[in-house]
């Protein structure tokens, strides 16, 4: 029996055979194009459950396949309906166990669709997960007949501090799977993250491409907390497997009584053909899944006082000429950052009581935010709700079952403890905090940090470690919303020391993310672009610190300050340091890139990234990353070569017309368009050897 979907431009193929086990054997565009002896037809599971206890017979290793579910599971029924807005399709398999409830839900107007498992235990006894499948697709050298892993590429990003969305492609064969003897290896190809940072390492994206039929599978995994990510091969076949937390990568088990459920982690799937093409479906995909944030339409320009400005020591002395340029320069939103509620320097240890400091605000920080409001801006203030540093009260006076326990003491990370926000009594305190502070101060903005890392979880009221994070990090993202519902207008920033929790289920509950704490403007262009792969342009902030405080104030030139704006004109404009200091010429410019920016944000609202020479790498000589909508072209291109340089950019692939210099339209710019070959030429001269410019043109 076979069950076939095309779903908005998406094939599934099923097969169910006379024992009723059910196979996914084609996800792609067209057909399938490879013959299926059943030996290796049985391979093909879209679920894997493994159960403590029950036997993977399979020569696996630690990889997730093979488990007692996936093999002996039968299909019981499926439903396929269409609603207003999506279609769903839920597959329904079970043993003598468990029973699964298998959801692929396709959005209208993008191909891509999210997936995940609902186990429940079907067992007269408690039986204990050790790893549930969210995707699972074996069959990705479909039509490949020879050198299969030497024409499978794997796509995937390196993601640190000051060093995220580095993307980086290698083939299968390159990362050790050799298929050396066609029937089955214990090698991986294997991304994880194990804590509450989700992107510490990676990215939670993978890309494989068929170099054959030139198809792009994305998959992205939606949790805030611990995922995984692996390819391997089995049967001269090759299969990718996403997942949120496991027991053997993650610490994670969870048991289920009879009759309980339990909900697995979303992933995103993205099926075309192109890098640029399956960024631009994952990008819809995220306008329409995250909450509908006001936000998100009207892009407003943020200055925060930390970057090259106060950095963690702000006081109302040395905020005032920073607010009065701001507002004269037409900002929107004024941040203040770390360190307001501290009267020395020690910041980080004192987190968690938020009282004002007196020293710094004589007056009361309300007078600054009253100020604020007074010139014309919406008032921000730093937050990092989820720690208790070790001179707080927080830290020394609540008891053990408020934070984060591992072997029966409670974990410290920079001299903090973490806040288990599965306690009902931590969400209130946490609550309250940050309700007086918005109505007390009128707050429009605030910015929510995060600057540790949980690592696997906590023990307490948990089935393991990780069963402990990941309900603490869904109730984390229950209280955020909460606070959306009853201030729909605020705008609240995620920040986890920059992109190190940068996962789509925090960009859905946030309006903007903090993408890089990246200090050096010479830098940045490798991460400006890049980063929209990661989050909307809408939502991703980017650093603009065009007073460098290691750069002395009379060297700040023209192409220092113009640099530093087109960095941040991809995305979201974060403007700090203290512009306050230059002069009106330089202060000009910050004006134009302020203006330029507000004149693209209904393209900016509807593009989605593009990268004409590919995504950039630290190092390179240059950097082109842009956006794309139907009418209109946006370009980012910079000298990084410390030197003269002649940048060469084929645009043919976008046929684009008249293309023209955007900003900074009063600094030299040497360039020629030749719009029947389609080749720009743009000439840095020795005056230049860090600059950037930034081209519009249209469809």
């Amino acid at each position: 029996m076979e069950l076939k979907f095309n779903i908005n431009g998406i094939n599934l193929f099923f097969n169910i055979n006379d024992k009723k086990q059910i196979r996914l054997y084609y996800l792609g565009l067209d057909s399938f194009l490879s013959k299926l002896p059943e030996d290796v037809l049985s391979e093909f599971r879209f679920v894997e459950v493994q159960v403590a206890g029950l036997a993977q017979n399979e020569h696996h290793g630690i990889k997730n396949t093979s488990t007692y579910f996936g093999k002996n599971a039968l299909y019981e029924n499926h439903e396929y309906k269409e609603l207003k807005d999506k279609k769903i399709l839920k597959i329904v398999t079970k043993d003598d166990y468990l029973k699964v409830n298998t959801y692929f839900t396709f959005f209208n107007g993008t191909k891509t669709f999210n997936v995940y498992n609902e186990v429940e235990n079907i067992y007269k006894e408690e039986l204990t997960l050790e790893y549930v499948s969210s995707f699972y697709y074996y069959g990705l050298a479909n039509g490949i007949k020879n050198n299969k892993s030497k024409n499978l590429n794997f796509h995937y990003a390196h993601n640190s501090w000051h060093t995220e969305a580095q993307w980086k492609n290698e083939s299968f064969y390159d990362l050790g799977l050799y298929n050396g003897n066609k029937n089955l290896s214990m090698k991986r190809i294997n991304l994880n993250n194990t804590g509450s940072w989700s992107t510490k390492e990676y990215l939670p994206i993978s890309i494989v491409e068929n170099k054959l039929t030139k198809e792009f599978i994305l998959t992205q995994i939606e949790n805030n907390g611990s995922w995984h990510i692996e390819c391997g091969e089995a049967r001269d076949e090759y299969y990718l497997a996403a997942s949120g937390p496991t027991f053997i990568d993650n610490h994670w088990a969870k048991t289920l009584e009879p009759g309980e459920f339990f909900e697995g982690v979303k992933c995103s799937v993205v099926v075309e053909r192109g890098f640029e093409e399956v960024f631009r479906e994952l990008t819809k995909y995220r306008r329409i899944v995250r909450r509908k944030f006001r936000d998100c339409v009207e892009i407003p320009t943020i200055y925060n006082a930390y970057m090259h400005g106060l950095w963690d020591n702000p006081s109302e002395e040395e905020l005032i000429p920073m607010i009065d340029i701001c507002s004269e320069l037409g900002v929107d939103y004024f941040c203040i950052d770390a360190g307001w509620f501290k009267d020395d320097y020690n910041n980080w240890d004192r987190l968690g009581d938020w009282e004002v400091s007196k020293v710094r605000f004589p007056n009361g920080l309300k007078a600054v935010m009253d100020y604020i409001r007074k010139k014309g801006m919406k008032p921000g203030l730093w937050f990092e709700v989820e720690a208790a540093g070790s001179l707080s009260k927080l830290f020394n006076e609540k008891p053990k079952e408020w934070f984060f326990i591992r072997n029966g003491k409670e974990t410290l990370h920079h001299n903090r403890k973490q806040l288990d926000f599965r306690n009902k009594e931590v969400v209130d305190f946490v609550d309250k905090i940050i309700v007086n502070a918005i109505e007390n101060y009128g707050l429009d903005y605030i910015k929510m940090d995060y600057n540790t890392c949980s690592g696997p979880g906590t023990e307490l009221k948990s089935d393991s470690l990780g069963d402990g994070l990941l309900e603490h990090a869904r109730a984390y993202l229950k209280w955020i919303n909460s606070v959306y519902d009853r201030y729909p207008n605020l705008v609240i920033e995620n920040c986890g020391s920059g992109g190190c929790r940068m996962d789509q289920l925090m960009l859905n509950s946030h309006s903007i993310q903090s993408t890089s704490d990246q200090t050096d403007y010479r830098l940045y262009p490798y991460l400006s672009g890049n980063v929209l792969t990661a989050a909307t342009p809408e939502q991703a902030g980017v650093w603009s610190y065009p007073k460098d405080d290691r750069i002395e104030i009379k060297d700040i030139n023209e192409e220092i300050v113009a640099m530093n704006m087109c960095n941040a004109m991809l995305g979201r404009i974060h403007l700090a340091s203290k512009i306050y200091l230059l002069d009106n010429h330089l202060l000009k410019l910050i004006k134009e890139g302020i203006n330029y920016y507000n004149n693209i944000k209904n393209i900016k609202i509807s593009s989605y990234p593009i990268y004409p020479k590919g995504t950039a790498n630290f190092g390179d000589r240059e950097v082109v990353s842009g956006l794309l909508n139907e009418k209109r072209i946006i370009l980012g291109i910079w000298n990084t070569a410390n030197d003269k340089n002649e940048i060469v950019i084929n645009l043919s692939k976008y046929k684009v017309k008249n293309l023209k210099l955007a900003y900074p339209l009063t600094l030299e710019t040497n360039y020629i368009f030749d719009e029947t070959t389609q080749i720009l030429k743009i000439k840095f001269n020795k005056f230049q050897p860090y600059a950037g410019r930034i081209f519009e043109g249209e469809l």
